[in-house]
Protein backbone atom coordinates (compact mmCIF):
# COMPACT_ATOMS: atom_id res chain seq x y z
CA UNK A 1 0.00 0.00 0.00
CA UNK A 2 1.42 3.37 -0.99
CA UNK A 3 1.88 6.27 1.36
CA UNK A 4 -0.88 8.23 -0.41
CA UNK A 5 -3.30 5.32 -0.08
CA UNK A 6 -2.52 4.94 3.62
CA UNK A 7 -3.09 8.65 4.15
CA UNK A 8 -6.40 8.55 2.34
CA UNK A 9 -7.50 5.44 4.26
CA UNK A 10 -6.61 7.18 7.52
CA UNK A 11 -8.56 10.25 6.42
CA UNK A 12 -11.67 8.19 5.65
CA UNK A 13 -11.45 6.42 9.02
CA UNK A 14 -10.90 9.68 10.92
CA UNK A 15 -13.78 11.37 9.09
CA UNK A 16 -16.18 8.51 9.84
CA UNK A 17 -15.11 8.45 13.48
CA UNK A 18 -15.63 12.21 13.72
CA UNK A 19 -19.10 11.94 12.12
CA UNK A 20 -20.16 9.34 14.70
CA UNK A 21 -18.76 11.39 17.58
CA UNK A 22 -20.36 14.59 16.26
CA UNK A 23 -23.76 12.92 16.26
CA UNK A 24 -23.30 11.58 19.80
CA UNK A 25 -22.18 14.70 21.62
CA UNK A 26 -22.42 18.43 20.80
CA UNK A 27 -18.92 19.43 21.98
CA UNK A 28 -17.34 16.81 19.74
CA UNK A 29 -18.62 18.61 16.65
CA UNK A 30 -15.71 21.03 17.10
CA UNK A 31 -13.16 18.24 16.60
CA UNK A 32 -13.64 19.01 12.94
CA UNK A 33 -10.92 21.68 13.15
CA UNK A 34 -7.93 19.29 13.24
CA UNK A 35 -9.67 17.19 10.59
CA UNK A 36 -9.52 20.21 8.26
CA UNK A 37 -5.73 20.05 8.47
CA UNK A 38 -5.82 16.32 7.76
CA UNK A 39 -7.75 16.97 4.56
CA UNK A 40 -5.38 19.78 3.57
CA UNK A 41 -2.33 17.61 4.22
CA UNK A 42 -3.45 14.41 2.51
CA UNK A 43 -5.48 15.60 -0.48
CA UNK A 44 -4.67 17.86 -3.42
CA UNK A 45 -5.73 21.44 -2.73
CA UNK A 46 -8.85 21.35 -4.91
CA UNK A 47 -10.08 18.12 -3.26
CA UNK A 48 -9.12 19.33 0.20
CA UNK A 49 -11.04 22.57 -0.34
CA UNK A 50 -14.10 20.59 -1.41
CA UNK A 51 -13.72 18.26 1.58
CA UNK A 52 -13.29 21.12 4.04
CA UNK A 53 -16.39 22.77 2.58
CA UNK A 54 -18.44 19.59 3.04
CA UNK A 55 -17.10 19.10 6.58
CA UNK A 56 -17.98 22.71 7.38
CA UNK A 57 -21.56 22.22 6.24
CA UNK A 58 -21.89 18.94 8.13
CA UNK A 59 -20.43 20.38 11.33
CA UNK A 60 -22.71 23.44 11.20
CA UNK A 61 -25.69 21.16 10.58
CA UNK A 62 -24.71 18.82 13.43
CA UNK A 63 -24.19 21.70 15.87
CA UNK A 64 -27.54 23.20 14.86
CA UNK A 65 -29.25 19.83 15.20
CA UNK A 66 -27.89 19.39 18.73
CA UNK A 67 -28.99 22.93 19.66
CA UNK A 68 -32.48 22.48 18.26
CA UNK A 69 -32.02 24.97 15.44
CA UNK A 70 -29.44 27.10 13.67
CA UNK A 71 -27.94 30.25 15.12
CA UNK A 72 -25.27 32.64 13.92
CA UNK A 73 -22.46 31.27 16.15
CA UNK A 74 -23.23 27.66 15.24
CA UNK A 75 -22.99 28.45 11.54
CA UNK A 76 -20.26 31.08 11.56
CA UNK A 77 -17.98 29.10 13.90
CA UNK A 78 -17.27 26.24 11.50
CA UNK A 79 -17.13 28.62 8.53
CA UNK A 80 -14.51 30.84 10.19
CA UNK A 81 -12.51 27.82 11.39
CA UNK A 82 -12.50 26.35 7.88
CA UNK A 83 -11.42 29.63 6.34
CA UNK A 84 -8.64 30.07 8.91
CA UNK A 85 -7.35 26.51 8.47
CA UNK A 86 -7.34 26.77 4.68
CA UNK A 87 -5.67 30.18 4.65
CA UNK A 88 -3.04 29.13 7.19
CA UNK A 89 -2.27 25.96 5.27
CA UNK A 90 -2.00 27.57 1.82
CA UNK A 91 0.05 30.46 3.20
CA UNK A 92 2.45 28.01 4.86
CA UNK A 93 3.10 26.21 1.60
CA UNK A 94 3.30 29.38 -0.46
CA UNK A 95 6.06 30.62 1.87
CA UNK A 96 7.96 27.31 1.80
CA UNK A 97 7.82 27.23 -2.00
CA UNK A 98 9.32 30.70 -2.33
CA UNK A 99 12.07 29.87 0.19
CA UNK A 100 12.89 26.66 -1.69
CA UNK A 101 13.14 28.52 -4.98
CA UNK A 102 15.33 31.20 -3.41
CA UNK A 103 17.70 28.49 -2.17
CA UNK A 104 17.76 26.75 -5.56
CA UNK A 105 15.95 23.63 -4.37
CA UNK A 106 12.90 22.14 -6.01
CA UNK A 107 9.74 22.91 -4.05
CA UNK A 108 7.76 20.13 -2.43
CA UNK A 109 4.54 19.12 -4.10
CA UNK A 110 1.58 20.61 -2.21
CA UNK A 111 -1.13 18.82 -4.07
CA UNK A 112 -2.26 21.94 -5.91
Amino acid sequence: MTRDARGQLWLVAATLAWAVLAMLSPPLVWLVFPLFFGFLHVLPLWAATLGVTVLTCVSAAAASWHAGGPSAPLVLGPVLLAAAATLLWTRRFRGSRSRSRAQGRPARRTGA
